[in-house]
């Protein structure tokens, strides 16, 4: 770690060491496509000579015209075609690389808070929580892992990053960094029919640079601060000819928690690792599984994050209709984050060492696409069976065709998975998957775009998937949508879409049993996958409408309703008690302990989300020196066929049916009548001899329990984002912002855990010493507002980093 500061040091003074020179460099050298391709912040840093011809080189007649440029930004995640945001047939989102940077945001993830609808929360340092619009922990009381949001499909350059084996997005294991991004482009949503299963609440779609913006040779941006964190990022990128251009580029992240100890769910509180390692319940049964080596699971508790990327592409550009592209790159994470394993801590270690290769090519209409991701995943670092070796291989090839006024984009998908725990087990049966697992999805999709009149748009998305473990069944997504522009500064849309989850491995294809002899009972959990379930399915109605009252600002409103099902859970089926038995004289007894195996399964539930909602986003470049940014959700959250009974609650009834003890003495239960029919019928031999008696219990909740319009607090009710970005001078610009939610109420097998309304204050002071060299000071959560921002993790304190910015 002290070569790591050593080495930034250097650079530091190094970079400070150009400062003279660089500032005696000839101007900027503007072109038009140059100045079409800067963001109203990086126009906002020009002196008044290079703006005014940044204004003659664009073509406009006026300042007001220039930024309803920079305003009305090109996006292509929403219709897989390049068109103006205003345009834009969905609720979408393009942040550029320059906003993410002037905000002080220090990770991908953090600078999701600047996108509306997207509730970001923070878990351990540098490892977010990120969900766009809620439905998070569905199914509540649960197990930790079901508040992990596997609804949101996160890309790069169009290459799914999604984890099939557990679902959702292990943001830490992104191969690239900030220094790398372009733009992030956000689709609200479900989008299915676009991208494939797993857009369900939307698509995150991070564009990386391309050869436009490879105006410097070399760049980065360094920063160090409080908890121990060092953030990098360097990159070459070369323009050999006018047709080929290269890159090389690099990533680092270490980042601590704010403390070392560890919360227990049951006792709700925090212990230090040693404490932990001997925590005893109230009946003196240990915790912590003495099967396990704490200083494997835990061999850096004050560690949040560690990670490192490095990525290489090459791109050649023929004509504007062929082109290919070839990207790889590698990384490596280690995390200590919420557990998704069955723990009884609430925290536990994540590695993830892959690699990956992206083909990209435009021949001619035809928009090919081919990539490979591959490598060794760790979900819980120290817990036996949850360590593989996984690839994922995804191909699509669409071609766009256009007559007259109507344009049609078929294409094709294949994408095949696997997860291989073989290598990591220490016998069969102690893995979840005990061997290969693999999942392969063929799919067809047809993008319809039909322009009626000027100004009025009717778009139809439909894809079908089938999936490998039911190949006889196809499942359709879609999107539907007319959109009429009133006139150039009004345009109103509305949506109907359909979107569903992929199924994920440890779902179908678990095969698992958890030796808990060691522990209190059961003594064995057998899991099983179920591969006959249906697949979690969202229907949204929405109503969008954005508008330009003035040139300088841009208003967009989406109104949203959507309903969810067949959500799925890993649910007790049964338990079952085995013991020895004999007649002592005439009265049955046992004649060993009795083994508790309870059973395992996955399954759909009943459940049904009813969400209502509204956003709210304004751009407003108020003058060349000072743009406000503001957005705002709302939202309403109720469940239908809400189960208020926990996991643990189900097993506790089973286990007490089986047998318990009554206030006299006596025992009772489906064990005890199962040892006296079998005495009654002479099964049981007289001692010594024995048999087995065995009895199960598959209680299950009665439906009379269950609850219709159910409020669900774990979202927020509310959340948002105002941020001020100020250039006093042409050398200091000040951005300051503040992110905040309300209340929400967080529900696992345990407990409940009340999360309060937080107000998150950040500002960045930037002082560009030149051309090629920026220094800043970041601020993150000034007011140390210190509250936990996510259930049962880690008090979130005020941070203070350092750094540079430099291009050469």
């Amino acid at each position: 770690m002290l070569r790591i500061k050593f080495v930034i040091a250097a650079l530091i003074s190094l970079l400070l060491s150009s400062v003279t020179v660089a500032q005696n460099e000839e101007g900027i050298g503007l072109t038009k496509e140059k100045v079409l391709s800067m963001s109203s912040e990086e126009l906002s840093e020009l002196p008044l000579e290079d703006l005014m011809a940044a204004i003659e080189i664009a073509g406009v007649s006026s300042l007001d015209e220039l930024y309803e440029l920079l305003l009305n930004k090109n996006v292509t995640s929403a219709s897989k075609s390049s068109e103006n945001l205003f345009d834009s047939p969905l609720s979408t989102t393009v942040l550029s690389y320059d906003e993410i940077i002037r905000s002080g945001a220090t990770s991908i993830e953090e600078a999701m808070r600047l996108v509306p609808g997207i509730i970001v929360r923070e878990k351990t340092n540098g490892n977010y929580d990120v969900h766009i619009r809620g439905l998070d922990n569905i199914p509540s009381k649960n197990l930790l892992l079901y508040s992990e949001n596997t609804s949101t499909l996160v890309m790069i350059n169009r290459r799914p990053v999604f984890n099939y084996a557990m679902g959702g997005t292990l943001w830490e294991t992104l191969p690239i960094g900030l220094g790398d991004i372009s733009c992030i482009e956000v689709v609200r949503g479900p989008s299915g029919a676009l991208y494939g299963p797993n857009a369900v609440s939307g698509v995150i779609n991070i564009v990386t640079k391309e050869h436009t913006d490879y105006n410097k040779l070399l760049s980065g941006n360094m920063q160090a601060g409080s908890l121990n964190t060092y953030i990098g990022d360097l990159a070459f990128r070369k323009k050999v000819n006018e047709k080929l251009y290269v890159g090389l580029t690099g990533n680092y992240t270490h980042r601590n928690r704010s403390t070392e100890e560890l919360y227990v769910f049951k006792e709700q509180k925090f212990f230090s690792k040693s404490e932990y390692a001997e925590l005893k319940d109230k009946n003196g049964n240990s915790y912590f599984d003495p099967n396990d080596n704490i200083d494997v699971m835990y061999a850096e508790p004050s560690l949040a994050r560690e990670n490192y990327g490095a990525n290489a592409f090459i791109d050649y550009r023929a004509s504007d209709k062929r082109m290919v592209s070839l990207s790889g790159g590698y990384q490596y994470s280690n995390i200590l984050s919420s557990t998704m394993g069955d723990n009884p801590a609430s925290a536990s270690g994540r590695e993830s060492s892959t690699a990956y290769l992206d083909l990209r090519g435009l021949v001619h209409g035809f928009d090919i696409q081919a990539n490979y991701m591959f490598g060794v995943q760790d979900f819980y670092v120290g817990n036996e069976g949850f360590k593989n070796d996984m690839g994922q291989l995804n191909a699509t090839v669409e071609y766009d065709l256009n007559f007259g006024s109507l344009g049609v984009r078929p294409g094709v998908n294949y994408t095949s998975v696997f997860y291989n725990d073989d290598a990591y087990l220490s016998q069969t049966g102690t893995g979840f998957l005990n061997g290969k697992s693999q999942l392969d999805i063929m799919a067809a999709s047809l993008r319809l775009d039909y322009y009626a009149t000027d100004n009025l748009r009717f778009v139809g998305a439909f894809r079908t998937e089938n999936y490998s473990h039911q190949p006889a069944k196809w499942t359709p997504s879609w999107q539907l949508i007319s959109q009429y522009k009133l006139n150039d500064n009004n345009n109103v849309r509305f949506v109907y879409a359909r979107s569903n989850k992929s199924p994920f491995l440890v779902e179908t294809h678990s095969n698992y049993v958890w030796d808990r002899t060691h522990l209190p009972k059961p003594d064995y959990m057998h899991f099983t996958g179920n591969k006959d379930m249906s697949l979690m399915t969202l229907n949204m109605l929405e109503l969008g409408y954005r508008t330009r009252p003035t040139k300088n600002i841009l208003l967009d409103l989406e109104l949203y309703y959507s309903s969810g099902s067949n959500y799925t859970v890993l649910s007790p089926d049964s338990i079952n008690m085995a013991a020895p038995a004999a007649l002592a004289g005439m009265m049955p007894t046992l004649m060993g302990s009795p083994i508790v195996s309870a059973y395992m399964n996955y399954r759909n539930i009943p459940v049904e989300s009813i969400q209502t909602g509204a956003s709210l986003n304004i751009d407003w470049v108020i003058n060349a020196k000072l743009i406000a940014k503001a957005h705002v959700t709302v939202q309403q959250t109720k469940l239908d066929n809400h189960n208020p009974v926990t996991r643990d609650e189900i097993l506790g009834t089973q286990a007490y049916e089986l047998y318990h003890i009554n206030e006299d003495g006596t025992p009772e239960g489906i064990f005890v009548n199962e040892m006296g029919r079998m005495a009654l019928s002479g099964e049981l031999p007289a001692a010594p001899d024995y048999a087995v008696v065995s009895a199960t219990s598959d209680w299950q909740p009665d439906r009379s329990l269950f609850k219709n319009d159910f409020k669900h607090k774990s979202t927020p009710d509310y959340w948002g984002s105002i941020g001020i970005d100020y250039r006093p001078t042409d050398k200091i610009s000040i951005f300051s912002n503040c992110y905040l939610y309300g209340k929400q109420v967080f529900m696992n097998q345990y407990d409940s855990y009340t999360i309060n309304a937080k107000a998150l204050l950040n500002a960045k002071v930037s002082y560009k010493a030149s051309d090629k060299l920026t220094m800043y000071i970041n601020g993150r959560n000034i007011l140390n507002m210190k509250a936990q921002e996510f259930a049962f993790l880690d008090e979130v304190p005020g941070m203070v980093l350092g750094g540079v910015n430099f291009s050469f």
